[in-house]
């Protein structure tokens, strides 16, 4: 069956995640049913796409838009309240049975696995990828690590433009660490919609060339165009920052909490073999050097 002949359900289209995977589905040719909860915006944003309003807890609307689907994407955006993500996945994977769903392709949306040691995000990731591999769904999990797009914001780096001090990720000096931008998660998950043959797996994903944080300096003072040095900030101080912008301070704690895992690893132990992972899904990723000088100046 070739790519404009099947149709494919994307979940959460107007966001960060879920855009990529539009864009990249329609180039390759698929015919895509974008779902989001404002309609004007989907439009908008891909006036390609069958525009289509819903909201992850209306189990009844999430089963209109995957019927007659081959295949569909899905992230969860990030919860709420305590009970948003339990509440969300009983009605989609309601819905998924109903429907019929052949295939789904989840993104976890942040580090989960044994790969990590144990943080309250890690905890719900993880558990999140094994209820999805045992829904009863044919199901492909994408196991994201650090989005390289946090980079961009002024909130998570407010010293980078202004002194040249990249703060963010607060990690040990001589990790390597695994981004995975969502343009490179995008080519991922739209090859793995046409994969019905890899269902039942989970992959961990990223963009090529794991980093220490001086490696990582060198190249966003290209993208800033002045000198730019690593002077990591503690995980808790960079929980606060982000819990303060927020007025969260479960925010605080649990981005704190995350990093703190990650700070506890040391040299290659995040890097994955993204080689492997081209070769599975028979995609070219981008180094993080070339995003980087893809990005706006401004």
């Amino acid at each position: 069956m070739n790519n404009n002949t099947k149709t494919v359900t994307i979940f959460g289209a107007t966001g960060a995640q879920g855009a990529p995977v539009v864009r990249e589905a329609l180039a390759q040719g698929y015919k895509v049913r974008a779902v989001a909860r404002d309609t004007q915006k989907i439009r908008a944003l891909h006036p390609e796409a069958e525009a289509i309003a819903a909201d992850l807890s209306d189990e009844a609307a999430l089963t209109a838009a995957l019927e007659g689907a081959d295949a569909a994407f899905l992230h969860f955006p990030r919860p709420e309240g305590p009970d948003d993500s339990q509440n969300w996945a009983a009605a989609f994977f309601g819905a998924a049975h109903k429907a019929q769903l052949p295939l789904l392709v989840f993104v976890t949306g942040g580090p989960s696995g044994d790969r990590f040691p144990s943080s309250v995000i890690v905890d719900a990731t993880t558990h999140g990828m094994n209820a999805v591999l045992n829904s009863g769904i044919r199901s492909i999990v994408l196991q994201s690590a650090i989005y390289l797009e946090n980079l961009q914001p002024e909130l998570f780096l407010p010293g980078l433009r202004s002194e040249g001090r990249l703060d963010y990720p607060p990690t040990l000096r001589d990790l390597k660490v695994q981004w995975t931008s969502h343009i490179d998660q995008a080519t991922l998950a739209v090859a793995a919609l046409s994969r019905p043959d890899l269902a039942g797996q989970a992959f961990e994903i990223g963009t090529p060339d794991a980093l220490t944080g001086d490696e990582l300096a060198e190249l966003m003072s290209g993208w800033v165009e002045r000198d730019v040095t690593f002077d990591p900030m503690s995980p808790e101080d960079f929980g606060k920052r982000i819990g303060d912008a927020f007025n969260s301070p479960g925010a605080a704690f649990a981005l704190g909490d995350l990093y703190g895992s990650i700070a506890k690893l040391n040299g290659d132990a995040m890097a994955i073999k993204t080689d492997e992972l081209e070769a599975t899904f028979n995609v070219k990723l981008t180094s993080v050097a070339d995003h980087i000088k893809a990005w706006p100046k401004g």
